[in-house]
């Protein structure tokens, strides 16, 4: 039971990543600035991110991982604290900058960490799968909900990096506590020397790059939701508290589609489930666009939540099932998630900056179903037996 703890990690990195998307989206709105602006702020996080993953990928190893995670949880802490210091909207960048720095050395080192925790138990891939998906995507749902009512009742948004700060803090602690328990699991299981009962993949196409393909395209969706669903909120007078629910409703459903999957064996090599999570997206994603109330965007952030829980879960399955790459897929996951999400932001901004703000999400829509075309075609040429 002890081992599961791992999974809270997840939960509070990202809790802290989607209070900054979250804020500093809001506090841009309500100023003024243009839609580019707004969106910019993520893709400033994205950029660092995507680079500095590509350098963690070389040097995080299985004996360094909880070190550099520590380290990682020590800096949220110190730049939430800049956040309050230093509270200017331009200086938003160079914080948020600095957050794709520790961010970036926190999820490459945990998926490392994550493996080697579960190495030797039964069903390990699917289950750490799902059950990450469902950490950092809960984590990402509790950012924007809880934020939402702290600023909304407090008046005060430097509370919530108050709370980012307490989230790095236990990091460091709870990180520092789990990797002695890692160092007696793995004894343990070296000693009982019994093989996992788990699904065979090894004779699986190497889908790897489909991953990265369709959740590219997703996190490009992804960042058009999460940075100018703030814009049109603000041009429709949406309270914050319906700003927070109506993102960490995405975030939520997310994450128990995740969870679902937990049991899963098969459906990451099939036709007709990814394409039946697709449309879900497309729904949702038109639903954005056309929305003008807040229960039309409950229900577009509930669709677009099962299409996003399904690419996120696709995407680290198909980099951790194999058996000898999978470190390196996994730094080229996160370096595709930030790459992706350098250009959701700075497109959808300037689409809606010449046209509006449901434009962008009507594009997405677009990209969705021509994705959708190219995994059902290669699933359906390279059938398997479940």
């Amino acid at each position: 039971m002890i081992r599961f703890l791992i999974y809270l990690f997840p939960a509070m990195m990202d809790m802290v990543v989607g209070a900054v998307f979250f804020v500093t989206a809001v506090r841009y709105s309500e100023s003024g600035a243009s839609s580019l602006t707004v969106t910019g702020v993520m893709a400033t996080w994205a950029f660092i991110y995507s680079f500095c993953s590509l350098i963690a990928g070389r040097v995080v190893n299985h004996k360094n991982a909880a070190q550099i995670i520590m380290i990682s949880g020590g800096a949220i802490t110190l730049i939430s604290t800049g956040y309050i210091a230093v509270p200017a909207l331009g200086m938003q960048y160079l914080w948020t900058a600095l957050i794709g720095v520790a961010t970036a050395f926190f999820f490459t080192p945990f998926q490392v960490f994550m493996k080697s925790l579960e190495h030797g138990e039964d069903g390990s891939v699917v289950r750490s799968t799902a059950l990450y998906t469902f950490s950092w995507s809960f984590g990402m749902a509790c950012g924007p909900f809880v934020c939402g009512y702290v600023w909304q009742n407090s008046g005060n948004w430097q509370w919530c990096h108050v709370l980012n700060a307490v989230m790095g803090l236990s990091i460091v602690f709870g990180i520092w506590k789990l990797n002695k328990y890692t160092h007696q699991h793995h004894e343990a299981v070296a000693a009982a020397g019994k093989p996992s009962r788990t699904e065979d993949y090894s004779k699986m196409p190497d889908l790897a790059w489909l991953g990265w393909l369709a959740a590219g395209v997703g996190c490009i969706t992804v960042a058009v939701v999460r940075s100018l669903f703030p814009v049109k909120a603000a041009f429709l007078e949406l309270s914050k508290t319906d700003q927070g629910v109506i993102l960490a409703i995405v975030s939520f459903t997310q994450a128990f589609i995740g969870l679902a999957f937990i049991r899963s064996k098969f459906w990451m090599y099939k036709p007709l489930p990814v394409a039946l999570f697709s449309l879900a997206g497309l729904l949702g994603l038109l639903l954005f666009g056309l929305g003008s109330k807040p229960e039309t965007f409950y229900a577009a952030a509930f669709f677009y939540g099962i299409y996003s829980g399904m690419f996120f879960f696709y995407l680290v399955f198909h980099s951790l099932v194999h058996p000898t790459k999978s470190s390196k897929y996994v730094a080229t996951n996160e370096a595709v998630v930030g790459i992706t999400t350098i250009i959701g932001p700075i497109a959808g901004g300037i689409i809606a900056d010449k046209t509006n703000s449901s434009v962008p999400f009507y594009v997405a829509g677009i990209l969705v179903l021509l994705v959708m075309a190219v995994q059902a075609r290669v699933h359906y040429l390279k059938p398997v037996k479940s």
